[in-house]
């Protein structure tokens, strides 16, 4: 009987070990997952990894870099253009808060698009060193950041439109 309880304690843990590798294969494309791929027979021959794939994967995180840092320097350059009267009046332009709430929104979100290159870059750039059969495609992270950008944008317009017709 101790036997019994035993095996369904260590049978609920192979699931439920099952079950997060099961979310992982699902976000991010192993063989164990994706469709069709337990289908495919092993290799007898040694996969040959090209040096453009390494390449390809260096020119991935660095225009990724690129956009996080134009979205960094963006988000700092707006700082300079917030309005300020002396006497508290203004005449047209978006309020210091607004802006303020843009360089907020906006280098956080690029910090995010830094590290989502460099989790990338090493996650692919390990599936190539150990020669792994999988997919090398995120279905999950560029559009999550597209959202995160978009809701961010939103947000700094309608702050934007309502401090230049709403005073």
């Amino acid at each position: 009987m101790a036997s019994t309880s035993a095996n369904s304690g260590q049978l609920r843990e192979v699931t439920n070990l099952i079950e997060t590798q099961g979310l992982r294969d699902q976000l991010f494309g192993t063989r164990e997952y994706t469709h069709g791929a337990r289908y495919q027979l092993p290799r007898k021959i040694p996969l040959r990894i090209e040096p453009k794939t390494y390449f390809a994967n260096e020119r991935t995180f660095l225009s990724w870099l690129s956009m996080a840092t134009t979205m960094g320097t963006i988000g700092t350059a707006i700082a300079g253009f917030a309005v300020e009267d002396e006497k508290g009046i203004r005449k047209g332009g978006i309020q210091k808060s607004t802006v303020e709430l843009m360089t907020l929104l906006m280098l956080p979100i690029s910090v995010l698009m830094i590290g989502y290159a460099l989790f990338t870059f090493y996650w692919r750039s390990e599936f190539i060193r150990k020669k792994q059969i999988g997919f090398f495609d995120d279905k999950v992270g560029p559009v999550t950041l597209a959202l995160i950008v978009e809701i961010a944008l939103l947000c700094i317009l309608f702050a934007a439109l309502k401090d230049l017709f709403w005073v």
